[in-house]
């Protein structure tokens, strides 16, 4: 069995790997280092399930739980589950005998995979869950993965699979009311449904792929935008070396959202909206310009419009800009917002204007909170650390004022957040030399400031 099996993984390997086009997204603030075996809770949508699971999981050694009607179908495929590794079970919630069975593959070191709802699921609704895979974790000590995938499976599909956090079975040892395995069993299973419906209602809410659909170019992303982006960003990935880290559960799935996003960062330097592009690479931004700064030239102001930006004056309440804006967002487009307005290069954020907040409440399309830590040298890493996307509708926020104001405040504490987890993580010498930067590019900014000033004092004396 042991030559038939690796005769199947490798002769399959490269027809599963073009066939089988996954995307793996893990739902979590980093990949948790766990080598040890693990139990796979895996939503059931077809037979390919299993092929999903090992492409998903590579170099470990996966049993497989299946129905015994399964098992017994055909001489042919019992040889070929038997080879890659088959627990067979008559009825999940009551067989012990496949628990156990389980429980001594995990303690030879191999995974184990499991459909939690027991049958395959037509309906796009998770069935609920059987209490198996809570009894196997219990029972041998190892974790749980909770995996939801949209099942698109096949030439031309992609299957988004989002693998969340490891579900230790010590939680249910030690919580107050959990007396027995009976009463821990089933507050085991109704977490990891409820965790996997939610990362079933994220992902419908937030991906285009959820309805069948492709993310279509826009119409300013023409041969100039694509060019610029192939260009540019090789020199971004070499020159700052951006460094990305996420503070929340959601925020790796952040960078993925195709159904349009407000894209929130402190600015600090001129080429931010540059990087934001890089960050987000898998989607096409657009941004928010001031429409005083694109008016110095007319060169620069074609590049910003070219590139997608949205000139707005910031001298009053720009109707036009805003509506662009809820029109591209409404159209599936991410958008780049400063809320501060301006570049700050005090260790304090300056107040937010409340524009995104608006935006968001107006579109229902989240928020996506990003704290840039700039190195200001070449070659030097710039840290960009991702938030969970702010969803105000489940906060209850509608469109009033006081909605607006909370919204805003949520964006701002969020900000805040991620730029003390960014100076945790960067090293103190560099903070030193940010902080030492930013004094003198605020020294410089008021001396240009000043010298505007003069000159617009002495064009008006002269008149």
């Amino acid at each position: 069995m042991f030559l038939v099996r690796w005769f199947l993984y490798i002769t399959n390997f490269l027809p599963a790997w073009l066939f089988f086009n996954i995307k793996k997204i893990y739902l979590q603030k980093r990949k948790e280092k766990y080598r040890g075996p693990v139990i796979i809770a895996m939503n059931h949508t077809s037979f390919c399930d299993y092929v999903e699971a090992l492409l998903a999981f590579p170099f470990r050694r996966i049993y497989v739980l299946i129905s015994h009607d399964m098992y017994v179908f055909n001489p042919v495929l019992t040889f070929l589950l038997k080879a890659m590794g088959v627990i067979k079970v008559a009825n999940v919630t009551g067989n012990m005998d496949a628990v156990n069975k389980a429980v001594e593959v995990i303690n030879k070191g191999h995974s184990v995979l499991i459909y939690p709802e027991g049958h395959i699921e037509t309906e796009g609704k998770l069935l609920e869950y059987k209490q198996a895979a809570a009894l196997i974790s219990l029972s041998s000590g190892a974790p749980v993965v909770p995996v939801f995938h949209n099942g698109r499976i096949g030439p031309g599909k992609r299957d988004l699979i989002f693998i969340g956090s490891y579900m230790y079975p010590d939680t249910y040892y030690t919580r107050d009311g959990l007396d027995n395995l009976q009463d821990r069993a089933n507050a085991f299973t109704r977490e990891l449904q409820e965790r996997t419906e939610e990362y079933r209602q994220f992902y419908l809410k937030n991906f285009l792929i959820a309805d069948g659909k492709k993310l279509k170019h826009p119409k300013y992303a023409g041969f100039f935008y694509h060019f610029i982006r192939w260009t540019a960003f090789p020199g971004i990935r070499f020159l700052i070396r951006p460094k990305i880290t996420y503070g929340g559960n959601f925020a790796p799935a952040a960078r993925h959202i195709d159904k349009g996003m407000v894209i929130v960062a402190n600015h600090s330097w001129w080429c931010d909206s540059p990087f934001l592009y890089y960050v987000f690479k898998r989607v096409y931004c657009r941004s928010l310009s001031a429409k005083d700064i694109a008016e110095v030239s007319k060169k620069w102001e074609f590049f910003l419009l070219s590139m997608g930006c949205v000139l707005v004056d910031r001298q009053g309440f720009d109707w036009a800009a805003i509506k662009t804006m809820m029109d591209g967002l409404k159209n599936n487009e991410p958008f780049v917002i400063f809320p501060e307005g301006h570049m700050n290069y005090d260790d304090e954020f300056l107040e937010f204007q409340k524009g995104p907040a608006m935006l968001s409440l107006y579109t229902k399309r989240p928020v996506v909170p990003v704290y840039i830590h700039a190195s200001y040298r070449l070659f030097k890493p710039t840290r960009f650390v991702i938030g969970d996307p702010l969803e105000f509708d489940k906060e209850g926020l509608v469109t009033d004022n006081d909605s607006i104001e909370k919204a805003n405040e949520m964006i701002r504490e969020s900000l805040v957040s991620l730029k003390r987890q960014a100076i945790s993580e960067t090293k103190p010498h560099l903070n030193r030399y940010i902080k030492k930067v930013r004094a003198q590019m605020k020294a410089r900014l008021a001396e240009v400031s000043a010298e505007i000033e003069e000159n617009r004092s002495a064009k008006a004396g002269g008149k």
